[in-house]
């Protein structure tokens, strides 16, 4: 097991370099290793382990989608995050039920973004005295309607990059996780491909999977990811400082874009909404602001305001966002380079297919 802090200087080259460590880069690693023990690998980071979107995602994992491209991803990364349990003997990840409160002329909508294709179903009435006691002064408009659908999963995503970066340097004294490298620049050397640091370190390798996350419109697919009409927006979560109950379910607010999720870690619950705040990147200075909280405050007062004395801080990060919040996963200027980008706010939800999706284009393999 390998880890570094570069200076100037190249190291010996890889069969396969992964940048960035957050979900979609750890997978990719892990990945690569699991086809190929043998594959000599080095996972780059200008930062840390798990850092970015990763560090902050809330993990709440709802396999839907709002196109057959979307669904069929968030299926094949379900399916995967299972064969991950079975590996790993943990993959961090949590069954949730969830709730939904949506206008009633959206509930055929809603049922169509399903991945497994099940439908939404009226609350029972125990289920609707659950909601009550977990969500004090709970209301909606009379157009709307609340609705359950199967379990969904919440999980731990920097936790679970982490433990994939185990997998991946432990017992493999040849594989290396490079910090504080922070590729300029990817460019074709000799038959290899070369990444650049801004220090002028190199790190040669035959392949690459580039999943730089927010970072993504500052460094070598910057340009690529313009083109793919990518953008970076402020992403906002934040703290209700009140107790779960057990057997608390989540609520999705279908129609704003938010959600309550209970975070057992923490005793608290999470309340993600989507803040209007676009071309906001990582290394920013990054806050939660009056819009941000007026629009929670608003959000709760309308449907939880027994919430509303609870509303404290909570997390601000970045993250890469596409048109149609598909993302995209392609070769860039070289067919052994490919990037993976654009999670949309759903980067740990899609990033088992994405990663997969990345290493079957280098290894010549059918795509997911």
């Amino acid at each position: 097991m390998s880890e570094r802090t570069t200076g100037t200087g190249e190291a010996h080259p890889y069969d396969l370099a992964v940048v960035g460590a957050g979900a979609v880069g750890a997978l990719a690693a892990y990945y690569a290793v699991r086809r190929d023990p043998g594959r000599r690998v080095a996972v780059i980071t200008h930062a840390g382990r798990g850092t970015g979107a990763t560090r902050y995602s809330a993990g709440f994992d709802t396999p839907t989608g709002h196109n057959p491209a979307q669904r069929a991803l968030a299926a094949r990364s379900t399916a995967l995050f299972d064969e991950l349990a079975a590996g790993l003997g943990d993959a961090g990840r949590a069954p949730v039920d969830v709730r939904w409160l949506v206008a009633r002329e959206n509930t055929a909508a809603l049922d169509a973004t399903m991945a497994d294709g099940g439908p939404t179903r009226p609350l029972t009435g125990e289920q609707r005295a659950l909601l009550d006691r977990t969500f004090p002064g709970l209301a909606h408009d009379d157009d709307q309607v609340l609705l359950t659908t199967a379990p969904m999963t919440a999980g731990q995503p920097r936790w679970l990059a982490d433990r994939l970066l185990d997998e991946v340097l432990g017992g493999h004294p040849d594989n290396t996780l490079f910090e504080g490298f922070r590729v300029t620049e990817v460019r074709r050397r000799g038959g290899r491909v070369e990444l650049v640091a801004a220090d002028g370190s190199r790190i040669t390798a035959a392949k690459a999977v580039l999943a730089p996350g927010p970072w993504v419109l500052d460094g070598p697919v910057a340009a690529a990811a313009r083109e793919c009409g990518a953008r970076v927006k402020k992403v906002v979560a934040f703290h209700v400082m009140t107790p779960p109950p057990p057997g608390a379910p989540a609520l999705v607010l279908e129609d704003a874009d938010a959600f309550l999720l209970p975070h057992r870690p923490g005793d608290h619950w999470i309340f993600s909404i989507t803040s209007p705040d676009w071309d906001r990147g990582p290394d920013e200075p990054l806050s939660i602001d009056a819009r941000d909280r007026e629009l929670a405050r608003a959000l709760l007062a309308r449907h939880v305001p027994g919430f509303l004395p609870h509303l404290l801080g909570g997390r601000v990060f970045s993250d890469c966002f596409t048109p149609g919040h598909l993302p995209v996963v392609d070769t860039v200027g070289d067919d052994d380079v490919v990037m993976a980008i654009g999670g949309s706010g759903s980067g740990y939800r899609l990033a088992p297919a994405m990663a997969e999706d990345a290493l079957n284009l280098l290894d010549g393999r059918a795509r997911t």
